[in-house]
């Protein structure tokens, strides 16, 4: 009995150990850090079933792209609106994405996208837009939002 108290105790230590260490770190070195001028700035990520985050964006161009382990299908990226419908963002006339199907090209080699000229979404009184992505698949996808 006296063992296995003291593979409690130690394991506790642990646990309040890595507590610690994590309240003691700075939120800084958890945040993302800025590239420099004309460079891809990480926005955020996130692990979604159905739809991501809101990631915001300041205009431009806004970049998406999913991990390998994402699930193929069709996904869309919308802009998020408090007082009315969301958008839908329309990329060159099509609005929505095809992911790792057959015949698609909507993605790079290294799943990515590039939706240009997304200054028409921006708005409020942050004077940001505010996207996520809807997939219309089963399963957990992982999206890397850059501005």
């Amino acid at each position: 009995m006296l063992k296995g108290g003291i593979i409690i105790r130690k394991f506790k230590m642990i646990v309040a150990a890595l507590v610690v260490s994590l309240l003691v770190t700075p939120s800084s070195s958890l945040a993302y850090t800025l590239a420099g001028a004309g460079e891809w700035d990480i926005i955020g990520s996130d692990e979604f079933t159905n739809q991501s985050e809101i990631f915001e964006s300041g205009g431009g161009a806004f970049k998406i792209c999913l991990s390998k382990k994402s699930k193929s299908g069709y996904y869309e990226l919308y802009e998020e609106d408090p007082y009315n419908r969301d958008d839908v963002v329309y990329d060159n006339g099509v609005k929505g994405l095809y992911y790792k199907t057959a015949q698609s090209k909507d993605f790079d080699s290294k799943g990515c996208h590039v939706f240009k000229n997304i200054n028409k979404y921006v708005d409020g009184t942050n004077n940001q837009a505010e996207f996520y992505l809807r997939k219309y698949s089963g399963g957990n996808s992982t999206v890397i939002a850059y501005d």
